[in-house]
């Protein structure tokens, strides 16, 4: 009775069963546990490719041989490639079961492994990574569906199976490109190239890892109590203008009330006073009073003069709506010896 893991390293493709059968070596377990799971899995792939569901029948298959390497089943999984399309890899297996099996001693495998894979060559599609100088980089790493491709093989036809290929290019200090090409039909050709790695920006490259505790919450912002809205500041000038002119209009009176003391006073003096040498006592008086009663009235019709005057521009340049925003009014008492009056001031 032949053992199982005799059986397996025997255990050959469709078609050449009566060949290989008869080349029966011993299986090189690594452990009695490996040796076990590569029998099982050996056997469901056997079943499964026979039943037709290849795409499950060649990972079990691959599985058995990183278990248990044997010659029988590189050539059941080469075997299953093919089947199911898988081509390179079908041609890639073929060539490293003829290796296996010539430096096992086992000539016919080797014979019939070679055989298989000189079939396949020129069913071989090509995928080719072009890489041009202004993107080559001495950092650049360039990844097929994950393995990394090295430079010697940049720019040249790889066999790859039939289907759609991703391609990723990183370098340091760069953004990572990403691009996926499709492989389609026998002897197929296809190429993909790499462009330009853009440079990261300075931030993402130095941005200290994400803290591993949500920061504590802080305190809501007190609200910033808002100002009076613009119209209230043309309203306030307006009624400042109103309040200054009503004090120049107070004024005006006051000033006409001393000019009218002033004449009186005047009038009594000239009766008291006939001739500039000749004055009694009641006509110096009378002369005096009109001389402090006129420069009483002078000052307040300046004064009210000025603040009537303030009062008009500061009710008539009241801004209305956004350009209270930027009107400053203010008006300074102007005090004199024989002057008076207000300074109005203010931008717009």
């Amino acid at each position: 009775m032949v053992s199982g893991a005799k059986w397996r390293s025997t255990a050959a493709p469709l078609g050449a069963v009566a060949l290989i059968a008869a080349m029966a070596s011993p299986a090189r377990a690594q452990s009695s546990g490996d040796q076990a799971a590569a029998e099982a899995l050996f056997k469901q792939g056997r079943d499964l490719m026979a039943s037709g569901h290849l795409a499950e029948a060649c990972p079990k298959l691959a599985e058995s041989q990183r278990l248990d390497p044997g010659t029988g089943t590189l050539l059941n999984l080469a075997t299953c490639y093919e089947r199911n399309g898988q081509v390179a890899s079908a041609w890639v297996t073929y060539k490293e079961a003829a290796t296996a099996a010539q430096n096992a001693d086992q000539p016919e495998r080797a014979q019939l492994a070679r055989r298989k894979a000189a079939e396949l060559e020129p069913k071989l599609s090509m995928l080719t990574i072009v890489v041009p100088p202004p993107a080559d980089r001495p950092d650049l790493q360039i990844r097929r569906d994950g393995e990394t491709i090295g430079r010697p093989a940049w720019g040249v036809p790889i066999p790859v199976d039939p289907g759609v290929h991703s391609v990723e290019a990183t370098a340091p200090g760069h953004k990572a490109w990403q691009g996926q090409t499709s492989v389609e039909g026998v002897a197929a050709q296809a190429s993909i190239e790499v462009p330009r790695l853009a440079e990261a920006a300075e931030a993402t490259a130095e941005a200290a890892p994400p803290p591993t505790e949500p920061p504590p919450p802080t305190a809501p912002l007190s609200p910033v109590p808002a100002g009076p809205p613009p119209s209230a500041h043309g309203a306030a000038q307006r009624t400042m203008g109103l309040v200054t002119g009503g004090i120049g209009l107070a004024g005006l009176i006051v000033g006409t009330t001393f000019g009218l003391i002033a004449q009186s006073d005047n009038n009594d003096a000239k009766h008291d006073c006939p001739t500039n040498s000749t004055c009694n006592p009641q006509g110096l008086a009378s002369t005096t009073s009109a001389l402090h009663a006129a420069t009483a009235s002078t000052v307040a019709f300046i004064a009210g003069g000025a603040l009537t005057a303030a009062g008009v521009i500061l009710y008539l340049s009241a801004p209305t709506g956004a350009s209270a925003s930027g009107a400053r009014v203010g008006l300074s008492p102007i005090v004199g010896a024989a002057t008076g009056g207000v300074a109005l001031r203010g931008g717009w």
